[in-house]
């Protein structure tokens, strides 16, 4: 039975950075982008994903169940597609394990950088503005791999109904944004 594009690369990278990592994360049971794996003795989560526009992988650092942005840590890398079109084939054809060892410098450098300290907010506009950034980015996320399954002509429904769930959220927190500026929300 063929797998789907987006089932390929998240489990084969996922094997990848675990062998890494080791026990101390949990990865998620079901691979899906973007990949979030955890650490409940140091409370983190490392979250990854395939950024397509950039042909690059992204991961980010952050505590556990908080939104935050200002306590995260980020991560690149660029890997040579050689051979390949985009990174999604790479990530699905590609000899990953050729690059354990720069991904092994990459990871070791960011969990072991301790978190920036936890800045206070005393006003609700700024957390729902980071609530709503975190949304933004989920829904981007999202939108890739809905436009990947699309052009590679995999079912998409599924991706649809996910991103329509993220957008209703995305709409009510920014008009919660909007009305916390002051702005009135003419729909109402």
């Amino acid at each position: 039975m063929p797998r789907t594009l987006t089932a390929i690369p998240a489990d084969r990278l996922m094997t990848v950075v675990t062998g890494i990592l080791g026990t101390e994360w949990t990865p998620p049971a079901a691979p899906e982008w973007p990949l979030v794996l955890t650490n409940e003795t140091a409370d983190r989560e490392l979250t990854l994903y395939p950024e397509r526009k950039n042909a690059r992988l992204v991961f980010v650092l952050a505590p556990a169940d908080t939104d935050d942005f200002g306590r995260r840590r980020y991560a690149k890398y660029t890997p040579d597609l050689t051979g390949h079109d985009t990174i999604d084939a790479w990530l699905a054809e590609g000899d990953l394990d050729a690059i354990a060892d720069a991904l092994a410098l990459i990871l070791e450098r960011l969990v072991e950088q301790p978190l920036p300290e936890r800045t206070a907010h005393h006003d609700p506009l700024g957390a729902e503005r980071e609530n709503l950034a975190k949304q933004a980015q989920e829904l981007a996320a999202h939108a890739t791999y809905f436009a990947a399954g699309l052009i590679w002509s995999q079912p998409v429904g599924d991706d649809a109904q996910r991103l329509a769930t993220l957008a209703q959220g995305l709409a009510h927190t920014a008009t919660r944004v909007d009305e916390l500026r002051g702005h009135k929300n003419p729909r109402r």
